[in-house]
Protein backbone atom coordinates (compact mmCIF):
# COMPACT_ATOMS: atom_id res chain seq x y z
CA UNK A 1 0.00 0.00 0.00
CA UNK A 2 1.71 3.39 -1.13
CA UNK A 3 -1.11 5.31 -2.90
CA UNK A 4 -0.23 8.86 -1.78
CA UNK A 5 2.78 10.90 -2.64
CA UNK A 6 5.83 10.77 -5.18
CA UNK A 7 8.64 11.36 -2.41
CA UNK A 8 7.53 8.68 -0.24
CA UNK A 9 6.74 6.19 -3.25
CA UNK A 10 10.59 7.00 -3.86
CA UNK A 11 11.38 6.05 -0.60
CA UNK A 12 9.61 2.97 -0.75
CA UNK A 13 11.76 1.92 -3.81
CA UNK A 14 14.64 0.42 -1.44
CA UNK A 15 12.11 -1.91 0.67
CA UNK A 16 10.73 -3.40 -3.05
CA UNK A 17 14.44 -4.13 -3.94
CA UNK A 18 15.26 -5.41 -0.49
CA UNK A 19 12.10 -7.75 -0.83
CA UNK A 20 12.78 -9.05 -4.30
CA UNK A 21 16.16 -9.39 -3.08
CA UNK A 22 15.28 -11.81 -0.71
CA UNK A 23 12.43 -13.76 -2.24
CA UNK A 24 12.77 -13.33 -5.37
CA UNK A 25 9.94 -15.66 -5.97
CA UNK A 26 7.67 -13.23 -4.82
CA UNK A 27 4.84 -11.27 -6.49
CA UNK A 28 5.20 -7.76 -5.23
CA UNK A 29 2.40 -5.79 -6.65
CA UNK A 30 1.73 -2.24 -5.37
CA UNK A 31 -1.74 -0.16 -4.70
CA UNK A 32 0.09 3.42 -5.92
CA UNK A 33 -1.80 6.60 -6.59
CA UNK A 34 -2.09 8.54 -10.33
CA UNK A 35 0.29 11.31 -8.69
CA UNK A 36 3.25 8.17 -7.61
CA UNK A 37 2.41 5.61 -9.99
CA UNK A 38 5.72 6.79 -12.42
CA UNK A 39 8.39 6.56 -9.98
CA UNK A 40 7.97 2.55 -10.33
CA UNK A 41 6.15 2.05 -13.69
CA UNK A 42 9.60 0.49 -14.78
CA UNK A 43 10.71 -0.97 -11.52
CA UNK A 44 11.85 -4.21 -11.79
CA UNK A 45 11.33 -5.50 -8.74
CA UNK A 46 7.04 -4.37 -8.88
CA UNK A 47 4.85 -7.28 -10.61
CA UNK A 48 1.95 -5.55 -10.76
CA UNK A 49 0.58 -1.66 -10.37
CA UNK A 50 -2.99 -1.03 -9.11
CA UNK A 51 -3.75 2.32 -9.32
CA UNK A 52 -6.62 3.27 -5.90
CA UNK A 53 -7.20 6.82 -5.71
CA UNK A 54 -8.34 8.04 -3.00
CA UNK A 55 -13.18 7.98 -3.21
CA UNK A 56 -16.01 7.24 -1.38
CA UNK A 57 -15.60 3.87 0.90
CA UNK A 58 -18.83 2.66 -1.12
CA UNK A 59 -17.68 3.25 -4.41
CA UNK A 60 -13.89 1.50 -3.08
CA UNK A 61 -16.07 -1.49 -1.41
CA UNK A 62 -17.38 -1.98 -5.37
CA UNK A 63 -13.95 -1.50 -6.99
CA UNK A 64 -10.70 -1.26 -5.60
CA UNK A 65 -11.31 -3.20 -2.38
CA UNK A 66 -13.10 -6.32 -4.59
CA UNK A 67 -10.68 -6.09 -7.23
CA UNK A 68 -7.77 -5.91 -4.33
CA UNK A 69 -9.76 -8.75 -2.91
CA UNK A 70 -10.14 -11.45 -5.16
CA UNK A 71 -5.98 -11.72 -5.77
CA UNK A 72 -6.01 -13.27 -2.72
CA UNK A 73 -3.01 -11.41 -1.32
CA UNK A 74 -0.73 -13.40 1.12
CA UNK A 75 1.03 -10.51 2.53
CA UNK A 76 -0.14 -7.03 2.80
CA UNK A 77 1.97 -4.22 4.35
CA UNK A 78 0.25 -0.94 5.36
CA UNK A 79 3.33 1.33 5.54
CA UNK A 80 0.47 4.49 7.07
CA UNK A 81 1.40 5.50 10.32
CA UNK A 82 -1.63 6.80 11.20
CA UNK A 83 -4.54 5.50 13.29
CA UNK A 84 -8.06 5.95 10.60
CA UNK A 85 -10.82 3.54 11.52
CA UNK A 86 -12.08 3.76 7.43
CA UNK A 87 -8.53 3.66 6.68
CA UNK A 88 -7.66 0.29 8.77
CA UNK A 89 -11.27 -1.53 7.59
CA UNK A 90 -10.20 -0.77 3.97
CA UNK A 91 -7.49 -2.47 4.21
CA UNK A 92 -8.65 -5.03 6.62
CA UNK A 93 -11.66 -6.11 4.02
CA UNK A 94 -8.61 -6.79 1.47
CA UNK A 95 -8.58 -10.20 2.79
CA UNK A 96 -4.78 -11.05 3.11
CA UNK A 97 -3.76 -13.77 5.09
CA UNK A 98 -1.25 -11.85 7.02
CA UNK A 99 -1.43 -8.16 7.34
CA UNK A 100 1.64 -6.27 9.03
CA UNK A 101 1.95 -2.86 9.80
CA UNK A 102 2.58 0.12 12.42
CA UNK A 103 1.33 -0.37 16.42
CA UNK A 104 -0.38 3.29 16.43
CA UNK A 105 -1.64 4.37 19.61
CA UNK A 106 -4.86 6.62 20.21
CA UNK A 107 -8.39 6.64 21.89
CA UNK A 108 -6.54 4.95 24.89
CA UNK A 109 -5.79 1.46 22.63
CA UNK A 110 -3.62 0.90 20.35
CA UNK A 111 -3.96 -0.78 16.33
CA UNK A 112 -1.49 -3.51 17.89
CA UNK A 113 -4.88 -4.26 19.85
CA UNK A 114 -7.85 -4.47 17.42
CA UNK A 115 -7.08 -7.63 16.47
CA UNK A 116 -6.66 -6.63 12.41
CA UNK A 117 -3.17 -6.74 12.22
CA UNK A 118 -1.09 -9.80 12.30
CA UNK A 119 2.08 -8.71 13.38
CA UNK A 120 2.86 -4.40 14.22
CA UNK A 121 5.79 -3.08 15.11
CA UNK A 122 6.25 0.76 16.69
CA UNK A 123 6.67 3.34 13.90
CA UNK A 124 10.25 4.98 15.37
CA UNK A 125 9.41 8.94 14.78
CA UNK A 126 13.27 9.30 16.27
CA UNK A 127 14.90 7.39 12.90
CA UNK A 128 14.47 7.25 8.96
CA UNK A 129 11.15 5.89 8.28
CA UNK A 130 12.87 2.81 6.41
CA UNK A 131 13.79 1.62 9.51
CA UNK A 132 10.08 0.89 10.68
CA UNK A 133 9.33 -0.32 7.28
CA UNK A 134 12.35 -3.16 7.47
CA UNK A 135 11.44 -3.77 11.10
CA UNK A 136 7.33 -4.44 10.00
CA UNK A 137 9.12 -7.25 7.72
CA UNK A 138 10.71 -8.58 10.64
CA UNK A 139 9.46 -12.22 11.04
CA UNK A 140 10.63 -12.52 7.28
CA UNK A 141 14.29 -12.34 8.58
CA UNK A 142 15.71 -10.04 5.20
CA UNK A 143 19.13 -10.34 5.27
CA UNK A 144 21.88 -7.55 3.75
CA UNK A 145 19.94 -4.53 3.71
CA UNK A 146 20.62 -1.99 1.49
CA UNK A 147 18.65 1.73 2.27
CA UNK A 148 19.41 3.38 -1.16
CA UNK A 149 16.36 4.31 -3.59
CA UNK A 150 16.72 3.64 -6.88
CA UNK A 151 14.86 5.24 -10.02
CA UNK A 152 14.41 3.36 -13.31
CA UNK A 153 12.97 4.88 -16.50
CA UNK A 154 14.45 8.37 -16.12
CA UNK A 155 16.41 8.04 -19.39
CA UNK A 156 13.52 7.24 -21.53
CA UNK A 157 12.75 10.78 -20.28
CA UNK A 158 15.77 12.77 -20.47
CA UNK A 159 16.96 13.67 -24.06
CA UNK A 160 15.29 17.15 -24.16
CA UNK A 161 16.54 17.88 -20.83
CA UNK A 162 20.21 16.27 -20.90
CA UNK A 163 20.45 18.69 -24.49
CA UNK A 164 19.14 21.96 -22.33
CA UNK A 165 21.78 21.21 -19.48
CA UNK A 166 25.02 20.27 -21.66
CA UNK A 167 23.92 23.69 -23.61
CA UNK A 168 24.14 25.66 -20.34
CA UNK A 169 27.27 23.64 -19.27
CA UNK A 170 29.29 25.39 -22.43
CA UNK A 171 28.68 28.38 -20.52
CA UNK A 172 28.84 27.74 -17.43
CA UNK A 173 31.06 24.88 -15.05
CA UNK A 174 28.68 23.04 -13.28
CA UNK A 175 24.48 23.57 -11.99
CA UNK A 176 22.60 23.82 -9.50
CA UNK A 177 18.93 23.75 -8.85
CA UNK A 178 16.33 25.19 -6.51
CA UNK A 179 13.07 23.88 -5.44
CA UNK A 180 11.13 26.40 -3.52
CA UNK A 181 7.92 25.10 -3.26
CA UNK A 182 6.57 22.35 -0.77
CA UNK A 183 3.78 20.27 -0.47
CA UNK A 184 1.73 22.57 1.40
CA UNK A 185 2.24 26.31 2.34
CA UNK A 186 4.29 25.64 5.70
CA UNK A 187 6.52 23.62 3.67
CA UNK A 188 7.20 26.23 0.36
CA UNK A 189 10.31 28.78 0.97
CA UNK A 190 8.62 32.51 0.04
CA UNK A 191 9.48 34.37 -3.20
CA UNK A 192 11.49 36.73 -0.74
CA UNK A 193 13.64 34.16 0.76
CA UNK A 194 14.46 32.44 -2.29
CA UNK A 195 14.97 35.64 -4.31
CA UNK A 196 18.17 36.58 -1.40
CA UNK A 197 19.41 32.79 -1.22
CA UNK A 198 19.78 32.83 -5.29
CA UNK A 199 21.52 36.34 -4.87
CA UNK A 200 23.65 35.18 -2.42
CA UNK A 201 24.32 32.06 -4.31
CA UNK A 202 24.74 33.22 -7.60
CA UNK A 203 27.57 36.16 -6.58
CA UNK A 204 29.21 33.19 -4.25
CA UNK A 205 29.43 30.89 -7.64
CA UNK A 206 29.35 33.08 -10.76
CA UNK A 207 30.65 30.25 -12.84
CA UNK A 208 27.53 27.99 -11.91
CA UNK A 209 24.25 28.05 -13.05
CA UNK A 210 21.24 27.98 -10.62
CA UNK A 211 18.34 26.63 -11.88
CA UNK A 212 14.82 27.00 -10.62
CA UNK A 213 12.35 24.59 -10.84
CA UNK A 214 8.81 25.66 -11.75
CA UNK A 215 6.01 23.48 -10.27
CA UNK A 216 2.68 23.52 -11.75
CA UNK A 217 1.30 26.74 -10.76
CA UNK A 218 4.12 28.05 -9.70
CA UNK A 219 5.28 30.02 -13.18
CA UNK A 220 4.12 33.99 -11.96
CA UNK A 221 6.46 33.13 -8.41
CA UNK A 222 9.19 31.35 -10.24
CA UNK A 223 9.81 34.96 -12.65
CA UNK A 224 9.69 37.08 -9.45
CA UNK A 225 12.75 35.17 -7.89
CA UNK A 226 14.28 35.31 -11.02
CA UNK A 227 13.92 39.29 -11.90
CA UNK A 228 14.81 39.62 -8.12
CA UNK A 229 17.73 37.56 -8.17
CA UNK A 230 19.39 40.28 -10.27
CA UNK A 231 22.25 38.36 -11.68
CA UNK A 232 22.34 36.19 -14.97
CA UNK A 233 23.25 33.27 -13.42
CA UNK A 234 19.48 32.71 -12.48
CA UNK A 235 17.67 31.47 -14.53
CA UNK A 236 13.82 29.20 -15.22
CA UNK A 237 14.83 25.09 -15.29
CA UNK A 238 14.59 23.54 -18.70
CA UNK A 239 10.59 22.67 -18.17
CA UNK A 240 9.53 19.03 -16.63
CA UNK A 241 6.30 17.84 -17.44
CA UNK A 242 6.87 14.37 -15.83
CA UNK A 243 8.67 13.19 -12.82
CA UNK A 244 10.86 11.69 -14.51
CA UNK A 245 12.26 14.55 -16.01
CA UNK A 246 12.06 16.43 -13.25
CA UNK A 247 14.38 13.47 -12.16
CA UNK A 248 16.43 13.79 -15.26
CA UNK A 249 17.37 17.64 -14.76
CA UNK A 250 18.38 16.89 -10.72
CA UNK A 251 20.60 13.56 -11.95
CA UNK A 252 22.75 16.88 -13.74
CA UNK A 253 23.05 19.32 -11.54
CA UNK A 254 25.44 18.92 -8.75
CA UNK A 255 23.39 20.81 -6.05
CA UNK A 256 20.30 20.56 -4.73
CA UNK A 257 18.19 23.43 -2.78
CA UNK A 258 14.89 22.20 -1.59
CA UNK A 259 12.05 21.92 1.30
CA UNK A 260 11.46 18.62 2.69
CA UNK A 261 9.09 16.86 -0.66
CA UNK A 262 9.93 14.47 -3.19
CA UNK A 263 13.00 16.53 -4.59
CA UNK A 264 14.78 15.72 -1.76
CA UNK A 265 14.35 11.47 -2.17
CA UNK A 266 14.67 12.28 -6.09
CA UNK A 267 18.11 14.01 -5.39
CA UNK A 268 18.96 11.72 -2.43
CA UNK A 269 18.71 8.49 -5.19
CA UNK A 270 21.51 10.21 -7.04
CA UNK A 271 23.40 10.64 -4.15
CA UNK A 272 23.32 14.81 -4.84
CA UNK A 273 24.38 17.15 -2.60
CA UNK A 274 21.43 18.25 -0.68
CA UNK A 275 20.44 21.78 1.19
CA UNK A 276 16.92 20.31 2.81
CA UNK A 277 14.63 22.83 4.39
CA UNK A 278 12.43 20.87 7.00
CA UNK A 279 9.88 22.43 9.67
CA UNK A 280 10.01 21.23 12.86
CA UNK A 281 8.20 17.95 13.11
CA UNK A 282 9.29 14.32 13.65
CA UNK A 283 9.07 14.33 9.73
CA UNK A 284 12.78 15.39 9.31
CA UNK A 285 13.55 12.59 11.18
CA UNK A 286 12.02 10.12 9.44
CA UNK A 287 12.78 11.83 5.88
CA UNK A 288 15.77 13.33 6.11
CA UNK A 289 17.83 13.17 2.89
CA UNK A 290 19.51 10.00 2.07
CA UNK A 291 21.91 10.92 0.26
CA UNK A 292 25.84 11.12 1.41
CA UNK A 293 26.54 14.97 1.50
CA UNK A 294 23.45 17.02 2.92
CA UNK A 295 23.12 19.61 5.32
CA UNK A 296 19.37 20.34 7.03
CA UNK A 297 18.37 24.18 7.77
CA UNK A 298 15.17 23.20 10.63
CA UNK A 299 12.89 25.75 10.88
CA UNK A 300 12.16 26.95 14.70
CA UNK A 301 8.19 26.13 14.05
CA UNK A 302 5.60 24.36 11.94
CA UNK A 303 6.72 26.20 9.06
CA UNK A 304 9.51 27.88 6.84
CA UNK A 305 8.22 31.40 7.53
CA UNK A 306 12.27 32.71 7.53
CA UNK A 307 14.75 31.10 5.31
CA UNK A 308 18.12 32.60 5.96
CA UNK A 309 20.09 33.22 2.85
CA UNK A 310 23.48 33.29 4.77
CA UNK A 311 23.06 29.85 6.54
CA UNK A 312 21.93 28.93 2.77
CA UNK A 313 25.12 29.81 1.62
CA UNK A 314 27.16 28.39 4.38
CA UNK A 315 25.64 25.27 3.95
CA UNK A 316 26.62 25.60 0.42
CA UNK A 317 30.25 26.03 1.24
CA UNK A 318 30.63 23.45 3.71
CA UNK A 319 29.01 20.95 0.50
CA UNK A 320 31.65 22.44 -1.44
CA UNK A 321 34.75 23.69 0.29
CA UNK A 322 37.33 22.83 -2.50
CA UNK A 323 34.95 25.39 -5.08
CA UNK A 324 34.59 27.92 -2.12
CA UNK A 325 38.55 27.72 -1.57
CA UNK A 326 39.10 28.07 -5.31
CA UNK A 327 36.54 31.42 -5.53
CA UNK A 328 38.48 32.54 -2.62
CA UNK A 329 41.82 31.94 -3.95
CA UNK A 330 40.88 33.76 -7.35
Amino acid sequence: MRNDKIGDMVVTTALLRELKKNYPHWQIDVAASSANRDIIADNPHVSDIIIWDKQPLLRDLRTTIAALRSRRYDVIFNPYNRFSIPLLLRIKWLGARYLTGFAIPKYGTSTAKLGMFDYTVPCDRNAPILDSYFAAFGQFKLRNIDTRYELFGVDAHAPAIDAACDTLLQQYDGLFCLNFQGSNAQRTVSVDDARRCCAALAARYPRHALLVIAAPGSEARVAEIIAGAGHANVMLAPPTRHILQLAALIRRCELVLSPDTSVIHIASAFDKKIVGYYIRTDNYRWFYPASSQYRVMLAPGLTLASVSAEETLAAVEALLPGQAQALAAG
